[in-house]
């Protein structure tokens, strides 16, 4: 994996108090927990990918390589099956797309080093959604520390909960 995504998690372990405040929800905390581990196991995968010494036996390395990226796609999976808390509901739908991102990474992985020629455009194809999931993740983790996402392709919509609280006032007064 890269440095960049390296940065990341360890920038997520660092400021993940943010999630959990004094009297927040068990939910909250129960996210919070099942986070930490999400990123403390892509962390341990990252870190035995970067071990591998290719130049001892190239087939055993490749084998060894799509078995961490079938483990982290399960990892990514977990990730998309987690109940999101309400204060984060944008997550839920990064989750699913990084998730069906690194599906098709891991997918298109298997197909260029198990035949028996080199295919860049396979190659390609790979690491653009393998770098598209993880680009998902850096998007959660800026949401999850009460940033804005940034990027090309990035929409933010605000709710107006200003708007809506006057709302449930004036509906409360009768009006």
């Amino acid at each position: 994996m890269n440095y960049k995504f390296k940065k990341l998690c360890i920038c997520f372990f660092v400021s993940t108090f943010f999630l959990v405040g004094c009297g927040k929800s068990k939910e909250l905390e129960s996210y919070k927990e099942q986070m930490n581990t999400f990123f403390d196991n892509i962390t341990k995968l990252d870190a035995n990918m970067d071990a591998i010494d290719v130049s001892v036996d190239e087939a055993a390395a490749q084998e060894e390589m799509l078995g961490y990226l079938d483990t982290i796609e399960v990892e990514f999976n977990n990730l998309a099956a987690l109940e999101v808390p309400e204060d984060f509901a944008s997550v839920e739908t990064l989750a699913d797309e990084a998730a069906e991102n690194m599906t098709q990474a891991v997918a298109l992985y298997h197909q260029l080093f198990e035949s028996e020629t080199y295919d860049a455009a396979v190659a390609n194809a790979a690491f653009e959604y393998y770098s598209r999931a993880n680009v998902r993740l850096q998007y959660i983790v800026a949401i999850l520390h009460g940033e804005i996402p940034e990027g090309e392709n990035v929409t933010i919509t605000l709710e107006d909960t200003l708007e809506l609280e006057t709302n449930t006032e004036e509906t409360e007064e009768g009006f």
